[in-house]
C-alpha cells in the first residue's frame, strides 16, 4: 500500500513539473537558454536541468524538422542522450543514440552521422566498454575532419577521447593527439573550448608522474574557469586536483579534492558520484582507513540499488505516458467513426435508421467489452512482464554483487595486509565467493539453453536402478561426518526411455541441497513404481522447509536456506528439465523434520531383451560415429591446435578449467580426456582425481609443461597416459588411438 501510494505521488510531481516546464517557457525561449550549451558544446549548466533538455528535446524536435535546422536538431539530441546517460537511463540513451544515427543515414547529413557516433561512444563508455567507445570516437573525428563547420565538436570529440585514453591508460600514440588538439585549439585564452588543451595536458602529466608541469596546466584551467564559470569545467578541474593529489602521495589533499567534487557532482543529477565514491574509497584503504572504506563501499551499494529503483519507476512512467496516448487516439478514432454512423443515419429512411442503430449499437458495445478486456489482459501481461524482468535484475544485481563486493574489498584490505595468516583467510573467501559466482552465471546460462529450446534433451533406453546407484556412490563420499546415505529401490530392473544425462543432473542438485541443509541424521535416495510412473525421490531429516515458502520454491532465486550459501536457481531449473521430459517435480516439507523431493518419469515398461537390444543397436551405431574427446585446455590456441588436429576423426568438446572438466564429464559422458595440469579455477591433479572417484572406465592423458609437476604425481591422480609439450602429432595420435582407436 505505502509502495503504491509512493508511486502515485512520485507520478503526480514528475506530471506536474513536466507540465510547469512545459508552460514555463515558448520554444523560442528555450532555445535561447540552451544557447550557451549548443553554442559550445557543453553537456549541462545549472540554468538548464538535464530533465528540461530530455523534455525540451521532444518539444523542439517537429518544429526543428520542419525548418530543417539540423545543425541544431542534432546537437540537441546529444544533449539528450548525454542527459539520458546523466541520470542513469542508459536503455533510453542507447535508444535515442541509435535513432539519431538512422535519422542522420536517411538524410544523409554528415554532422549528424559524427555527433550520433559521439552519443554512441557516450553509451559505451557508460557501460564500461570504454574500446568500444574509443572506436566510436574515432569514427566520429574522422567525420568531422572533412566538415568545415564542425571544428567546435572535433575539438570536443578529440578532447574526450583523450581523456578516455588517460583513464584507461592506453598511452599509445597519446602525444600525437594532444599535439593535434594544441593545433586545432584557439590560443586566445578567453576561449572557452581553450579549456580542454590544458585539460588534457593536467592529466598526460599526471599519468607521466610529472607533477610540477601538471599543476601549471591546472593552474591554467582554474583560469580559464574564473572567466568562463560553467559547472562542468569545475567537475573536471576538482577531479584533476585529486587525481594530481593522490599521484603525489597526498591522500589527506586528494580526500579533500574528493569531499568538495561530489557536492557539485550530486547537483548535477549526475551518477558519476558512485564513481567518485569508488575512488574515495580507494583513498581511504591507501590511508589505512580500513573501517572507513568498508563503510563508504557499503554507502556505494545503496546508492546503486537507489538508482536501479529510480530507473525502474521511470519506465513504469513511460510506460503509463505511452498507455495513455493510446488510449486518447482510440478515442478519438471512436468519435469519428461515431460521426461517419450519424451521417449515414441522416440518408436513410427513419426505420432503418432506427434498425441500422440498434444492431451497430449492440455490435459496438460487444466489441469495445472485447477490446477492453484485449487491453486489461495486455496491459497486466505488460506489467507481469515489467515486474518479472525488475525482480529478476534486481536479484541478478543482488546474488552478484554480494560475492563481488568481498571478492573487491577483501582483495584490496589483502593488498594492505602483512599478516600470513589474515592473507590465507582472505584468499579463502575470495576463492569461495568467486565459485559462488562462477555456479550462479552456470547456473543462469543453463536455465537460459532449457528455457530457450536450445538445450537438447537425448532420449534413450534407460536403466533407471542402475542409475539409481551409480548417483548413490558418487554422492557417498560427499557426505558429513553425522549424515549417512541409503539408498531404497526394488530388486530388478527398470528400462524407459529418457535423457539419463538431465536425470542425473537432477538428482544430483536433490542430494546437494539435502547435504546443505542436513546436520546430523540420514539421507535416503529412492527408487518406486506408481502405476504409469517411475517416482525417483530424495528424503532427508534436516531443517525443512516452512509451509508458506513452499509454493514459491521451485521459483527463481527462491533458495532452501536463505542462511546457506547458493544461488537460488538449481530448482527451477530441474522443474523445467523435469517438464521437457514429461513428467513432473513434487516437494513435500516439515519444518524441523525433513523435506522430500520427488522426480516422477512416464514409464512404459520395456521387455529386458528389447531394451538390451536396443542399446546393443545404439553402442554399435555410436561405433560408427565419431567418438568424443572431452578437452580440459584454458589457453584457447592450445585448443584451436587440437581441435583441428582430431576434428576428422572424433568430436571434439572444450572446458577451460577442472571444474568445468567435472561438469561436463557428468553431462557429456566423453570417451576420453585430454587433460592439462595447469589451470585457474581447479588444476588438472585435482579435477583428475575427483573424475576418479566418479568412475575409472574413461581413460585420461595428461598434457604436461609445468615443470612443478611430474609424471608421477599425474599417474597418482588417477591419469592413464602422460604427453608433454611440446608433442608430435604421430605420438599424441599414437597415444588416442591406443585407448579409443
Amino acid at each position: 500500500m505505502n509502495r503504491n501510494l509512493h508511486h502515485i505521488i512520485t507520478t503526480i510531481i514528475t506530471v506536474f513539473i513536466s507540465v510547469t516546464l512545459y508552460a514555463a517557457h515558448t520554444n523560442a525561449e528555450r532555445l535561447s537558454l540552451l544557447q550557451p550549451l549548443i553554442q559550445y558544446d557543453l553537456a549541462f549548466n545549472t540554468g538548464v536541468t538535464t530533465d528540461s533538455i530530455i523534455l525540451w528535446e521532444k518539444l523542439l524536435t517537429p518544429e526543428l524538422e520542419k525548418q530543417q535546422r539540423y545543425d541544431i536538431l542534432f546537437q540537441l539530441k546529444a544533449m539528450a542522450v548525454q542527459s539520458s546517460i546523466t541520470e542513469g537511463n542508459i536503455s533510453l540513451a542507447i535508444d535515442n543514440a541509435n535513432s539519431m544515427y538512422k535519422k542522420a543515414k536517411e538524410i544523409d547529413y554528415p554532422l549528424g552521422t559524427a555527433l550520433a557516433l559521439r552519443a554512441i561512444g557516450n553509451t559505451y563508455l557508460s557501460s564500461s566498454t570504454p574500446q568500444v567507445a574509443i572506436g566510436s570516437y574515432e569514427e566520429a573525428i574522422e567525420i568531422m575532419q572533412q566538415i568545415p563547420e564542425a571544428d567546435i565538436y572535433l575539438k570536443n570529440a578529440l578532447s574526450q577521447m583523450i581523456l578516455i585514453k588517460l583513464n584507461n591508460r592506453q598511452m599509445a600514440g597519446i602525444e600525437k593527439d594532444i599535439n593535434y588538439l594544441e593545433a586545432l585549439c584557439d590560443k586566445r585564452p578567453d576561449s572557452p573550448c581553450y579549456f580542454y588543451l590544458p585539460c588534457c595536458r593536467a592529466f598526460y602529466e599526471i599519468q607521466s608522474d610529472k607533477l610540477p608541469s601538471a599543476l601549471e596546466h591546472l593552474q591554467k584551467m582554474e583560469r580559464i574557469y574564473a572567466k568562463h564559470p560553467y559547472p562542468y569545467f569545475l567537475l573536471l578541474i576538482k577531479y584533476l586536483y585529486a587525481s594530481y593529489h593522490i599521484a603525489a602521495k597526498e591522500y589527506t589533499q586528494a580526500l579533500q579534492s574528493y569531499d568538495e567534487l561530489l557536492p557539485y557532482v550530486k547537483e548535477s543529477g549526475s551518477y558519476k558520484d558512485i564513481q567518485i565514491s569508488q575512488e574515495r574509497a580507494k583513498v581511504l584503504s591507501l590511508m589505512g582507513r580500513i573501517e572507513e572504506a568498508c563503510e563508504e563501499y557499503e554507502v556505494i551499494n545503496a546508492r546503486k540499488d537507489s538508482l536501479d529503483a529510480n530507473s525502474y519507476l521511470r519506465q513504469i512512467n513511460e510506460l503509463h505516458t505511452l498507455y495513455q496516448i493510446d488510449k486518447n487516439e482510440l478515442n478519438n478514432i471512436n468519435r469519428q467513426k461515431k460521426i461517419l454512423y450519424w451521417s449515414w443515419f441522416i440518408i436513410l429512411s427513419v426505420l432503418s435508421l432506427i434498425i441500422f442503430f440498434i444492431f451497430r449499437i449492440k455490435r459496438n458495445n460487444k466489441r469495445l467489452i472485447q477490446s477492453q478486456q484485449e487491453q486489461e489482459k495486455v496491459k497486466k501481461q505488460a506489467e507481469n512482464s515489467i515486474r518479472t524482468k525488475s525482480l529478476f535484475l534486481s536479484n541478478m544485481s543482488h546474488e552478484i554483487r554480494t560475492p563481488l563486493n568481498a571478492i573487491v574489498g577483501f582483495s584490496e584490505i589483502m593488498v594492505l595486509t602483512e599478516n600470513e595468516e589474515e592473507k590465507h583467510e582472505y584468499l579463502e573467501i575470495i576463492q569461495k565467493n568467486s565459485n559462488l559466482l562462477l555456479q550462479l552465471i552456470n547456473d543462469i546460462l543453463d536455465l537460459s539453453r532449457i528455457e530457450s529450446g536450445k538445450s537438447e534433451m537425448h532420449f534413450q533406453q534407460v536403466e533407471i536402478a542402475g542409475l539409481v546407484d551409480e548417483v548413490e556412490k558418487v554422492h557417498q563420499l560427499k557426505m558429513k561426518l553425522n549424515v549417512d546415505l541409503k539408498v531404497v529401490r526394488p530388486q530388478g530392473e527398470f528400462w524407459t526411455s529418457t535423457d539419463r544425462n538431465r536425470v542425473m543432473q537432477v538428482l544430483f542438485n536433490f542430494l546437494s541441497n539435502a547435504i546443505k541443509n542436513t546436520e546430523t541424521g540420514s539421507i535416503t535416495l529412492g527408487l518406486k513404481q506408481e502405476g504409469d510412473w517411475l517416482k525417483l525421490f530424495v528424503s532427508d531429516t534436516g531443517c525443512g522447509i516452512p509451509e508458506e515458502k513452499l509454493p514459491q520454491i521451485f521459483t527463481r532465486f527462491e533458495k532452501l536456506n536463505d542462511f546457506v550459501q547458493g544461488t537460488g536457481l538449481g530448482l527451477s531449473i530441474c522443474k523445467s528439465i523435469v517438464e521437457r521430459l514429461g513428467g513432473r517435480i513434487e516437494v513435500s516439507s516439515e519444518l524441523g523434520q525433513g523435506s522430500t523431493f520427488a522426480l516422477y518419469l512416464p514409464y512404459q515398461e520395456i521387455p529386458v531383451e528389447v531394451a538390451e537390444r536396443s542399446l546393443s543397436t545404439k553402442i554399435d551405431s555410436e561405433s560408427v560415429r565419431h567418438k568424443k574427446i572431452l578437452v580440459v585446455e584454458d589457453i584457447e590456441s592450445n585448443f584451436a591446435q587440437l581441435n583441428i588436429l582430431l576434428k576428422k576423426e572424433y568430436t571434439i568438446l572444450w572446458v577451460r578449467n577442472g571444474q568445468e572438466a567435472i561438469n561436463s564429464f557428468i553431462r557429456e559422458k566423453p570417451d576420453l580426456i585430454l587433460m592439462d595440469i595447469r589451470m585457474p579455477v581447479m588444476d588438472g591433479i585435482q579435477a583428475m582425481e575427483k573424475i576418479c572417484t566418479m568412475s575409472f572406465a574413461v581413460p585420461i592423458i595428461a598434457v604436461m609443461a609445468y615443470a612443478f609437476y611430474t609424471e608421477q604425481q599425474a599417474i597418482q591422480a588417477g591419469c592413464n597416459a602422460v604427453i608433454s609439450k611440446p608433442y608430435s602429432v604421430e605420438k599424441l595420435r599414437e597415444t588416442i588411438e591406443s585407448y579409443i582407436g
